[in-house]
């Protein structure tokens, strides 16, 4: 997969899928999916249009984007896309009319486009039946909404699931488990002398993060560990920054500097303040077992 700055050239025909993509939920991958299928036909590749950068800010919204733009270039990838066309979304790019960005665009060599059914762009919020006009004779393909529950399937959906730490319907709708990554660092080394060693990572700091106990797995080298994953603060010993660590069963060896990628499969518990150290563990070993028996 290649990675384009919008605007930059690109002379092999594409179909792109227009959105921000914020993370790939089944309704992006019904997107992609129809991309393939009118790309395969016209002998084109597929190409993802996304924002480089964290737009909730620009929006006045609140709240963090649920995966860094690093990783959504894996997600990107991993679902088949061929190019990525990447605009940093700024007020400049945000005064642009619809018919501004739609020159921009065919620029490109089109030779089909895909979007949702809701899908807007420019200030002036041009929809569905504007694009289809304003990229004639190139095909625009409008893919209707995937519901869950009866409720649309949307990035809000997903981060409203992760705040309640519904991480097993949060998996239903994504094209692969909700994952955190980053670099292993040095931390404070309790888990150590409790004798739970974590492997503490830096996340991306735009990333969200759901607070709590959860169950995980990390591949590493062929083989998945799996985890208990603590995101939150240590209220036992004090601390109150939130910290994403992992205690891998069955797993001994060194971490430190590595990129690892740590999947979440189940919530187990709420972060909590225990009396002190004895009943940590105590409990740590409850974790550990429920863990390694799912």
């Amino acid at each position: 997969m290649q990675l384009i700055q919008f605007g930059e050239q690109l002379n092999t025909p594409i179909v792109v899928c227009l959105g921000y993509f914020g993370c790939m939920h089944v309704g992006h991958a019904k997107l992609v999916e129809r991309a393939k299928l009118l790309a395969k036909q016209s002998g084109a590749k597929v190409a993802l249009f996304t924002f480089s950068n964290d737009v909730l800010p620009l929006l006045n919204k609140s709240g963090k984007a649920i995966y860094a733009f690093d990783e959504r270039l894996k997600l990107y990838e991993n679902i088949g896309a061929d190019y990525v066309l990447a605009a940093n979304f700024d007020e400049e790019f945000r005064s642009r009319t619809g018919d501004e960005f739609v020159s921009q665009l065919k620029n490109y060599p089109l030779s089909g486009a895909v979007c949702g059914f809701d899908y807007t762009y420019g200030r002036d919020r041009n929809g569905c039946n504007a694009l289809l006009k304003a990229i004639a004779p190139c095909p625009l393909e409008v893919v209707e909404p995937v519901c869950f529950n009866g409720e649309k399937v949307s990035t809000t959906l997903v981060r409203t699931m992760l705040e309640n730490n519904r991480i097993k319907d949060v998996n239903r709708l994504l094209s692969e488990p909700y994952f955190l990554s980053g670099v292993v660092v040095h931390g404070n080394h309790i888990g150590t002398e409790l004798g739970f060693p974590t492997a503490n990572v830096q996340v991306n700091s735009d990333k969200y993060l759901p607070t709590g106990v959860y169950s995980g797995n990390m591949a590493l080298e062929g083989k998945v560990y799996k985890a208990v994953v603590n995101i939150g603060g240590q209220p036992t010993f004090g601390g109150a920054e939130t910290r994403a660590e992992a205690y891998l069963a069955d797993f001994d060896g060194d971490l430190y500097g590595r990129f690892v990628k740590i999947s979440l499969t189940d919530f187990l518990r709420p972060v909590q303040k225990f009396a002190d150290r004895n009943e940590l563990v105590a409990q740590l070993k409850k974790d550990c077992r429920k863990v390694l028996n799912d």
